[in-house]
């Protein structure tokens, strides 16, 4: 594993840690304001990253104005998400 694909798995796990607190806490209805806008950014943050790392791995390079050519995203199998 390169150390970005290293990097990129270990804020995705990391993520997911914040995103079961944020369900565990909405669901019990403790959840804030601040904690849904902040978990929001977080969202946001990973898109960004799984964005530029799909558009690295197909084209060699970066997300052009911030969008991966939708034909890469169209190749998922059914029920892959």
């Amino acid at each position: 594993m390169t150390s970005e694909r290293a990097k990129l798995a270990i804020t995705l796990r990391h993520e997911q840690w914040v995103l079961d607190q944020v369900a565990y806490d909405l669901a019990g209805g403790r959840a804030t304001a601040r904690q849904c806008s902040e978990t929001a950014v977080v969202l946001e943050r990973v898109a960004r990253l799984l964005r530029d790392h799909a558009a690295a791995a197909s084209f060699g390079g970066g997300a052009v104005d911030g969008v991966v050519d939708a034909g890469v995203l169209g190749e998922r199998s059914e029920g892959a998400w």
